[in-house]
């Protein structure tokens, strides 16, 4: 696959990813084009043999997501609160709310889970960690999601599902 054809058909889950990892627009739009933009540099490389630039672009910009939280928080510490939040962008605000509670990494295997459509190992590689931290983290955020949501909108995840 060459490059523009990867863009064209990546680029689209790769903002929403982020979107979901960062619950801000503007951060997700910069963390998704970092990792096009690194992808594009080294596509040799990361296209190479038998590898799935899909998943090292994904591991990339979930990266570029923990420095932004890291960064984040270094600043939120050093300086008084500033102005409201914007205005909520995911559509289901209780949704927005939840996720927004959830830990970090419990977040990331939410949405690399359930938004990214991958399996336990696919989210295991892109967090780059084991399989069995893939299913305490899901175990978590379902027991976190079912007490903000209700049990009855979580019924279709599965979280011991592989």
């Amino acid at each position: 696959m060459d490059y523009t054809r990867f863009f064209e058909e990546s680029s689209p889950g790769l903002l929403r990813l982020c979107y979901l990892a960062t619950l801000d627009a503007e951060a997700a739009a910069d963390a998704a084009q970092e990792a096009m933009t690194r992808a594009w540099r080294d596509w040799d490389r990361v296209s190479a043999g038998g590898s799935d630039p899909g998943a090292w672009t994904r591991t990339v910009a979930l990266n570029l997501c923990r420095d932004r939280w890291r960064r984040a928080r270094v600043a939120h510490e050093r300086r008084p609160a500033g102005p409201a939040p914007r205005p909520d962008e995911l559509p289901d605000v209780d949704l927005r709310r939840a996720l927004a509670g959830l830990a970090t990494r419990q977040r990331e295997a939410v949405i690399l889970r359930y938004w990214a459509d991958l399996d336990l190992a696919g989210v295991a590689a892109a967090m780059g960690v084991s399989v069995g931290s893939v299913k305490q983290h899901l175990a978590r955020a379902h027991r976190h999601l079912a007490t903000e949501l209700g049990g009855a909108a979580l019924d279709d995840l599965e979280v011991d599902a592989s």
